[in-house]
């Protein structure tokens, strides 16, 4: 089997014409010269050096591998590949990876799914040099233009004929590797191509050792930086950088957590030192065993930021805010098209013991969606207040967010509000709804 195959030798030949072009041609001037501050940028003391331990460990790993017969020097094309296109740009994606409860889990479960060996076998047989020479360029456009597509819904239409463009391109793909399969199975069916299968899901599950690793030291490092500004006294600052490892370790979201409530308090003393632990572990020992909450109370602060999680509306931590105030909040999740697209959020407020407020607010920056706002806004709150009620939406107040109007109802002690909240100098007439369920 030859080095490089005819889809490799297609990519090469692309990427060294645009080099070609971007080093000789005068109209790049601004392009090479912002390749060279990129590559500036890149060459840095942190970056080489977080560079260097990679390459030194995956060093380490093929090594392993080589002495149990698992890699040999053929496979140096396909560890090169991988080393970039998965193991360097895992490094810049540290903070996704920190938000992605899963992504360990789906590291090692991907590898094991049935579309990754179709997607090897397509990558086995490939057409003619010249016929992927022309595909190559054809499909970055494809891949452009439905990148475009999907960002506007007027061009849905567009992104519905790309895709079955794809569609009838990867069927013809599917049924030319079954034919080469079925007449040269020789070339597929020999040792090199086992240990073509097998290395990258290998290097990758090997890999996540040194991903879990920098991503903890990451972790530590905003923390310690950001208590430079929570802790101004040395020694407890540094008390605080030895209290936090010894006592949470590898669980980062504890870590975030009580570096976050470290700043709202001031750390005066050792004292306010050690409650700032004691309160964080207890708070984590709250939410492994939530109590129940009397229903006049409220309720249970961790049920409440759960309600409209199948919604797709997932608080964060339930914390303390200030005082005897505690606060959980969802990103503002997106649910419209247009510039500035309209944007709803889920708030859970209370004490340490009871959730008294469940509020959804709803961002119309255009008053021209209107409707399409006020329907986010009453199936949202049609799940809030059977989760948190155990009962539908009234239709009263049904009828006040369809029409935008201010509306408040007593339902089994608790009030039922809707406000509307004009913004007077927005171009596009924008306002605010709220919808809240409180027991206040």
């Amino acid at each position: 089997m030859d080095i490089f195959n005819n889809r490799e030798i297609a990519i090469g030949f692309w990427l060294l014409a645009i080099s070609a072009y971007a080093l000789l041609s005068p109209k790049m001037v601004e392009v090479r010269s912002s390749f060279k501050h990129l590559l500036s940028a890149f060459f840095v003391k942190q970056i080489m050096s977080v560079l260097g331990l990679m390459v030194a460990y995956m060093m380490f790993v093929v090594y392993f591998l080589f002495e149990m017969d698992l890699w040999n020097t053929e496979q140096i094309k396909n560890t090169i590949f991988w080393s970039i296109s998965v193991g360097f740009m895992s490094l810049f994606k540290i903070e996704s990876i920190k938000k992605d409860k899963s992504f360990f889990k789906n590291s090692v479960l991907d590898n094991l799914k049935l579309l990754t060996i179709l997607q090897f076998v397509l990558g086995v047989y490939t057409f003619p040099v010249w016929i992927e020479i022309i595909l190559v360029p054809v499909f970055m456009l494809i891949g452009a233009m439905t990148a475009i597509a999907e960002t506007d819904r007027k061009y849905h239409q567009v992104k519905i004929l790309l895709e079955y463009f794809l569609s009838i391109f990867g069927i013809i793909l599917i049924v030319y590797s079954l034919y080469m399969l079925t007449t040269n199975f020789s070339e597929f069916g020999n040792e090199n191509t086992a240990y073509d299968f097998f290395i990258p899901p290998l290097l990758t599950l090997f890999y996540l050792p040194f991903v879990f690793f920098m991503l903890v030291y990451s972790t530590y490092e905003q923390v310690f930086i950001r208590l430079q500004f929570s802790i101004k006294n040395n020694l407890y600052r540094n008390l605080a950088k030895i209290y936090s490892i010894i006592l949470f370790n590898f669980r980062m979201s504890l870590l975030d957590r009580w570096a976050y409530h470290v700043a709202r308090i001031n750390v005066e003393s050792h004292d306010d030192l050690v409650e700032s632990f004691r309160h964080m572990l207890k708070v984590r020992k709250a939410e492994s065993n939530p109590m129940d909450v009397p229903a006049d109370l409220g309720w249970s602060p961790s049920l409440a930021k759960e309600f409209l999680l199948c919604e797709g509306l997932s608080t964060g931590s339930y914390n303390k805010l200030f005082e005897e105030n505690w606060f959980a909040s969802s990103p503002m999740v997106e649910f419209s098209d247009g510039v500035i697209p309209d944007n709803i959020a889920y708030y859970v407020e209370g004490s340490e013991d009871a959730a008294k407020l469940l509020k959804l607010k709803v961002n119309v920056n255009d008053a021209a969606r209107t409707r399409q706002a006020c329907e986010k806004l009453e199936s949202m709150a049609e799940v809030l207040t059977t989760s948190s009620l155990g009962r539908s939406l009234s239709e009263e107040m049904k009828i006040a967010i369809s029409c935008c109007d201010p509306y408040a109802e007593e339902i089994e002690g608790k009030t039922v509000v809707l406000e509307v909240e004009n913004w007077p100098s927005n171009k596009f007439n924008g306002f605010v709804l709220k919808f809240m369920i409180s027991s206040i």
